[in-house]
């Protein structure tokens, strides 16, 4: 939490997160180091959960949110009119606030005053929320996308079957390239957008001046279609503006498309870019951010912890990448007009190490995963390298161990290609060895687990992937059999899950 945040805050007492929101940025709710949730500013409409209108001048409770263990917040703004979500660390939802189109999800249209569970996610496990004003977005564990909200420029993404209808209750978003896994989503008023695992990105939505990112068009895109003018780099977040989005690379580079009348392209014009376009920077950008606010700037900080701005900067048009004396990207929309907290919120997995030293060397090996700039080995599946670290890998698995240390041709190579193997089971198997956590679909799980059973992995500390694996093939029974007699490299793998289960449960009984 930022400086700027912390003096927002200041109540005397361990604040675990918060947001400021509101069309003049007046208004506070945070959670304290109990999980007890206050909230206090102007309240217009109600817009602070607890239930009435009266402007809150001291920290009031927000009775149904206290001992939910809320991790975050999102707000969605319409005109003057908020729309919150809040998410627990169990991942479950609730919404209160603006509600003309269905945007909160609780399959009605009315005014919510008190934060509601969303009722559709209550077997799922939400890790991310975006808000585009009056349609939102949520992202599940299972890297499923659910919309709902207003739909009159397809922005929800369901397809002809749509017919621009809006929706009060989640609605699958479907027809995502295949084997793609959504890891995180954004969306402005018309547009909606999907990043993958891979890097690639999906856009959907109005397409007037390259909105949703596919190229020129009067006509709006009513399923997710791939941005194919990035195909050429990794993505690695994408944020979206007023009707403009950003994304940034896995080199540092920064992306823009959509309007551009305040100077958002950052290229020295306010005119409309066809297409996706870099940003021209001296240095590596490593994040970035936007809001829906039309007075506000983009901004981006740098390796160095340099952050720059550009675009509508408090009523200016900054129309290249200037930088600044700010230190951090909240600053800057702590000093912009209105005040309000920048934060995109995506929960973190359960498994999360407590231990702030554990912590960081799980963060490092997560960062290192998949970088060309330290990596000394290279996969290469279905035409894509997928970059690692030699040294790591053998202590993760036998086989890698024998294969970097020992004798052989691949001791000294730089690559190595992999053709039994698809490129989404392989990437999930070694980024699994680097972070240890189930990050990847369950329909993947066979696979996955066919791949660490051939490398190994399984001798050593795979209990999470086993164990996934094992729920899987007891939810498809049917469809694991069927597997085993199409793909005899499977069988061996499949018996061993359910060998080490019968072996737990005879040392339970």
């Amino acid at each position: 939490m930022s400086k700027i945040l912390r003096k927002w805050a200041n109540f005397g007492r361990e604040i675990r997160t918060a947001i400021v929101f509101g069309s003049k940025g007046e208004n506070v709710i945070f959670v304290d180091g109990t999980y007890q949730v206050f909230a206090f500013g102007r309240n217009e409409d109600g817009c602070l959960g607890t239930g009435d209108d009266d402007e809150l001048k001291v920290p009031e409770r927000i009775e149904v949110l206290c001992d939910e263990e809320i991790a975050g917040f999102e707000c969605g703004i319409s005109g003057d009119k908020c729309s919150i979500f809040a998410i627990s660390s169990s991942g479950a939802v609730f919404s209160w606030g603006n509600n003309e189109y269905g945007e909160l999800g609780l399959g009605t249209t009315g005014y919510t005053k008190f934060p509601t569970i969303i009722g559709q996610f209550s077997q799922k496990m939400v890790v991310q929320v975006a808000c585009g004003g009056n349609h939102t977005l949520a992202l599940t564990s299972e890297g499923k996308v659910y919309a709902f909200g207003r739909n009159d420029c397809e922005q929800l993404g369901l397809g002809s079957r749509s017919k621009r209808a809006q929706k009060s209750i989640p609605m699958l978003v479907g027809e995502f390239p295949d084997g793609e896994i959504v890891t995180s989503i954004a969306c402005h008023a018309v547009s909606s957008f999907a990043l993958f695992h891979s890097g690639g990105l999906c856009g959907w939505g109005s397409c007037w001046n390259c909105r949703s990112g596919l190229g020129p068009s009067m006509s709006n895109q009513a399923s997710p279609k791939k941005v194919t003018t990035l195909d050429n780099v990794v993505i690695t977040r994408v944020v979206c503006g007023a009707y403009f989005t950003l994304a940034l690379t896995d080199k540092g580079k920064v992306y823009a498309w959509g309007d551009n009348e305040n100077g958002q392209s950052g290229d020295g014009t306010v005119k409309w870019n066809d297409c996706p376009a870099v940003i021209s920077m001296a240095e590596r950008v490593k994040d970035i951010a936007a809001t829906c606010y039309r007075n506000h700037p983009c901004a981006a900080i740098t390796d160095k912890n340099q952050v720059y701005i550009w675009g509508s900067c408090n009523g200016l048009n900054v129309l290249k990448p200037t930088l600044t004396s700010f230190s951090s990207l909240e600053e800057v929309f702590a000093a912009a007009s209105p005040q309000v907290s920048y934060h995109r919120f995506q929960l973190k997995n359960k498994k999360e190490v407590s231990s702030k030293s554990k912590s960081s060397m799980y963060e490092r090996f997560r960062n290192a995963f998949d970088n060309t700039e330290t990596a000394d080995f290279a996969f290469i599946v279905e035409g894509k390298k997928i970059h690692v670290h030699k040294m790591l890998l053998a202590i993760s698995s036998d086989v890698f161990k024998g294969m970097f240390l020992g004798d052989f041709e691949d001791s000294t190579a730089k690559e190595k290609i992999i053709d039994h193997f698809s490129y989404n089971s392989f990437y999930a198997f070694l980024k699994y060895l680097y972070t240890d956590e189930v990050d990847f679909t369950s329909e993947l799980a066979l696979d996955v687990y066919a791949v660490a059973h051939l490398y190994q992995a399984i001798l050593f500390q795979a209990e999470g992937l086993r164990e996934f694996c094992f729920n899987y093939c007891m939810e498809h029974l049917v469809e694991v059999v069927n597997s085993i007699d199409l793909d005899e490299n499977k069988e061996e793998a499949i018996l061993g899950v359910y060998r080490h289960a019968a072996v737990q449960q005879n040392n339970l009984e």
